[in-house]
């Protein structure tokens, strides 16, 4: 790894895309990146820890991190927080400074419970079930918010497909007020759900950090690539051949990964 860290600009942005440890949502997400133009590189955990791939040795080499959804070791410590113990103590990673240096990062579904609980949004939140552990399977109108998220730039309200049963954000009540303040005044809060079947507090659907570089979302845009995933496809027969609405996020990625490997003028 280390001597291939020299990224050379006419190369095509690559991305990581992490597999195992219960990720079960892979390959759907190394294609999407694919089909927006990135080379992928699906890589297991594992493997990046024996490795030692420290965070120092993804970029440039790699501009863009995805944590896909799955189980992601839903444990007695709770979802996501296996894993996000490996990136920062087995790996040594820490994704607020390969943010800072470039790199893009999207946690999704179990991936979004990993950055949480890796602390990128901040202190005080959590995922956790839903009223009655009510499993949401399901498609949602998603309404992104403010102009901090580079995943989401430009895009409008979508509707992406959620699958979860531990998908609702709760803030923690003693600092609520606070800790709401100091996310509208840093643009944390990107993304909202139209509804809120989930009763997700303030119906966040999705943060981003303060550069804007990293995003932890609920809903999958992986699963929303191609027009006919959609199940009412067919009331719209004209759009077969038309690209998905996640297919935007993918694309606003592979802009900014260009951006940051062109050569200085």
């Amino acid at each position: 790894m280390s001597t291939a860290t020299q990224a050379n600009a006419t190369n095509r942005p690559r991305a990581l895309v992490l597999k195992g440890d219960g990720l079960n949502c892979d390959l759907e997400t190394a294609h999407a990146f694919a089909t927006a133009g990135f080379e992928v590189h699906l890589r297991h955990i594992n493997d990046l820890v024996e490795e030692r791939v420290s965070d120092h040795d993804l970029f440039p080499f790699y501009q863009v991190i995805a944590i896909p959804g799955g189980s992601a070791s839903s444990d007695c410590f709770g979802k996501g927080k296996a894993l996000s113990l490996k990136m920062k103590y087995e790996m040594g990673w820490n994704l607020s400074h390969y943010a800072a240096r470039g790199g893009l990062v999207i946690g999704i579904g179990a991936g979004f419970h990993a950055l949480v609980r890796s602390g990128v949004f901040g202190k005080d939140l959590s995922l956790t079930s839903a009223p009655q552990g009510k499993t949401v399977q399901s498609w949602l109108k998603i309404i992104p918010q403010g102009q901090t998220c580079l995943w989401l730039k430009g895009l409008g309200v979508m509707e992406l497909p959620v699958r979860t049963e531990e998908g609702r954000m709760v803030i923690h009540p003693s600092r609520k007020t606070e800790v709401l303040v100091k996310m509208q005044r840093k643009g944390l809060l990107c993304l909202k759900y139209d509804s809120n079947p989930i009763q997700s507090e303030e119906s966040i659907a999705g943060l981003c950090d303060v550069t804007g570089r990293i995003l932890g979302m609920m809903p999958h845009p992986e699963s929303f690539i191609r027009w006919t995933s959609h199940p009412e496809w067919t009331m719209s027969p004209q759009r077969a051949h038309a690209p998905g609405l996640g297919l935007s996020l993918f694309e606003n990625a592979y802009q900014e990964a260009l951006r940051v490997l062109a050569p200085p003028t």
